[in-house]
C-alpha cells in the first residue's frame, strides 16, 4: 500500500513523495510495526536466505521462565528477507524484556536441533551475547522497553 501511495504521488508530478503521516513516524516499514506505546522494533543481521520463517519469542524479566513456553510474553512469526529482516512485538508494558529468536528454514514451526539439542537453525538473542555450552543467563539478554519503544539489534548465530 505504501508503495502505491508513492507511486501516485510521484506520477501526480510530486518529485518528493508524501507519505501518510502514520508512515513516516513508523521506523520500520513492516505491518506489525504500528508506533504503540511500549514496542519493540526488531532488526535482525545476517539472514543469509530469503526463506522459511523469522520465529520471535518476547520474555519478561523471569529467570524461570526464560526461553520456555510459559514464560513467553509473545510470539510472532513473519517471512525471512535476507539480509536483513524488520518487524516488530509489544510489550504488555515498560520494563525489562529479552527477545530470543530463530530462523526456521524449513518453516516446519519447530526449532530443528542436532545432536546433544545443539539448535541446527540460526538463532539470535538479544544484546548478542556469545553462547557457549548453554544458554546464556538471561540477565545477559535483557533490554529496557521505555514508552516510546525500542530498537533492538540481532545477528543470527550458526
Amino acid at each position: 500500500m505504501l508503495e502505491f501511495l508513492v507511486s501516485v504521488a510521484m506520477v501526480a508530478g510530486d518529485a518528493s513523495p508524501v507519505l501518510p503521516a502514520a508512515a513516516k513516524d513508523r521506523p520500520f516499514n513492516h505491518v506489525s510495526c504500528t508506533g504503540a506505546p511500549n514496542e519493540v522494533r526488531v532488526k535482525l543481521d545476517k539472514v543469509a536466505k530469503s526463506v522459511g520463517l523469522i520465529v520471535a519469542d518476547l520474555y519478561r524479566n523471569d529467570e524461570a521462565g526464560y526461553l520456555k513456553r510459559e514464560g513467553r510474553v509473545q510470539q510472532v512469526r513473519f517471512a525471512a528477507r535476507a539480509p536483513t529482516t524488520e518487524f516488530c512485538m509489544h510489550a504488555p508494558k515498560p520494563g525489562e524484556y529479552a527477545v530470543a529468536l530463530y530462523h526456521d528454514k524449513n518453516a516446519n514451526r519447530t526449532l530443528d536441533k542436532g545432536p546433544f539439542g545443539i539448535p541446527a537453525e540460526p538463532f539470535g538473542l538479544s544484546n548478542n551475547p556469545p553462547v557457549r555450552l548453554a544458554a546464556p543467563k538471561i540477565a545477559d539478554t535483557l533490554f529496557e522497553v521505555p514508552a516510546e519503544g525500542v530498537e533492538v539489534e540481532i545477528q543470527l548465530k550458526g
